[in-house]
């Protein structure tokens, strides 16, 4: 690799532990809620990956794949548990690290949500604050 090339930060700080098991009866938004504050770490994690991709001239990302980097910084972390990401959150993250953090505007490409078009779930995505 070339020396002009910046590497990313490795090895990431210390990720806690994810804490708590969502109530699954909750529909994903609720579940995704209750994940988020009392996960903040995540969010933290999150932040800091995309916005070191974006000042690096990187133009767009998908969350999935920063989800990947953090299961693989934590593994090598951590003896036995899981850190545990559900799949279902990272179009939420995407949506709500586009909304508190304008150098992240349109960095993630984002669809309709599949609840957004329920009318039994509440679409307060832009109601979700980071911690």
């Amino acid at each position: 690799m070339s020396a002009s090339v910046q590497q990313l930060a490795f090895p990431f700080p210390a990720l806690p532990a994810i804490v708590g098991k969502v109530d699954r009866k909750l529909s994903i938004d609720e579940q995704f809620k209750q994940f988020h504050e009392a996960n903040p770490a995540v969010y933290d994690a999150l932040r800091n990956l995309a916005l070191d991709m974006r000042r690096r001239g990187v133009q767009h990302y998908g969350t999935k794949g920063l989800f990947e980097v953090l299961r693989w910084s934590y593994s090598l972390q951590t003896q036995g548990d899981e850190f545990l990401l559900n799949n279902n959150y990272t179009s939420r993250y995407a949506r709500l690290l586009m909304q508190q953090e304008p150098e992240l505007a349109g960095f993630f490409e984002t669809r309709e949500l599949k609840s957004a078009t329920s009318p039994s779930v509440s679409t307060a995505s832009t109601e979700w604050t980071a911690s």
